[in-house]
Formats: C-alpha cells, sequence, structure tokens
C-alpha cells in the first residue's frame, strides 16, 4: 500500500553525527559502565586490605578505565565498523507508514510501531528500535521551518 510521502529529503549524514547517534543509544549502558568504575575505586581505596597495595592500584585503575577509557572506546569501536555503512549520501521519506532511508548500499525501512522512543539533538533526531536498534534522522541541513514540521511530525508518530 503506498501513502503519500509526507517528507522526502537528501541529508549527508556526518561521523560528528554518528558518535552523537551512538553515545545517546548508549548512554545507559555508558552509565553502567562508569558506576562500576566508581564502585571499584571505591572497593580499591576502602575494602582492600592495607598489605595488598598491588591489588588496590588494580583495582583503582581498572575502575578508572571503567569510567574513562571504556565507553569512549565503545563508542569509537561502533562507529570504525558502521561509518562506511551509513556515513553516506542518503534518501530520506517521512510518511504515515514510517521512515525509509536509502543510500548506494543499503535501504533501510522501519514502521512507526517499531519506534518505541525519539531522542533529540541538534540537527538530529535519534529514533530507537527496542534495546538493540536506532536510526538518525539529520534535520540540520533543512530549511528550520521544514525541520521544525519533520521534528513533529516524527514525535506525532512515535509510540509513548
Amino acid at each position: 500500500m503506498d501513502t503519500d510521502t509526507v517528507f522526502a529529503f537528501s541529508a549527508h549524514p556526518t561521523r560528528a553525527q554518528l558518535i552523537v547517534s551512538i553515545r545517546r543509544f548508549i548512554r545507559g549502558q555508558a552509565r553502567l559502565f562508569r558506576l562500576a568504575g566508581v564502585l571499584l575505586i571505591v572497593f580499591g581505596l576502602v575494602f582492600s586490605l592495607d598489605e595488598e597495595h598491588l591489588l588496590r592500584i588494580f583495582t583503582v585503575l581498572f575502575g578508572l578505565a571503567c569510567i574513562l577509557v571504556v565507553p569512549e572506546l565503545t563508542v569509537r569501536t561502533v562507529v570504525r565498523k558502521i561509518q562506511g555503512m551509513l556515513s553516506r549520501p542518503t534518501e530520506y521519506r517521512i510518511d504515515e507508514q514510517g521512515v525509509r532511508m536509502t543510500n548506494d548500499l543499503t535501504e533501510f525501512f522501519v514502521r512507526w510501531v517499531a519506534v518505541d522512543r525519539l531522542d533529540e539533538a541538534p540537527g538530529l533526531l535519534i529514533a530507537r528500535t527496542g534495546q538493540t536498534g536506532f536510526y538518525a534522522i539529520p534535520t540540520g541541513g533543512l530549511p528550520p521551518e521544514t525541520a521544525a514540521e519533520v521534528t513533529e511530525f516524527v514525535r506525532a508518530h512515535v509510540r509513548s
């Protein structure tokens, strides 16, 4: 069943937009790593035996790594793996059925019923599809009125 296109535009998602999208998507997991890091540091400083200096140092350093390194390393790894597929000139079609994204390598269609959360960043909409997926719609290159209309349209179709 074909519907009238409500919005159709081209955009070239940037690496920076991809990074923002992934950071938003893994925000919960990053919080857990940071919390684990804090707990490891507290354990290393408070609960280690005085004679166990090596264990204390290792625990504190591992805690710092969980806070500072692991979330950033995760983002870098994911960006490196998916950048070639997603950072391409892309055609977006947004209508009553859902969102279709097409580039020279892929075609991706998501119905509104699959989208359960919408995050917004400057010039970017990040739609989450459950715990394991997301897609981003760059709106920064659109005229401000059109970007606002697209944002409102997408918001209206994402289930609360």
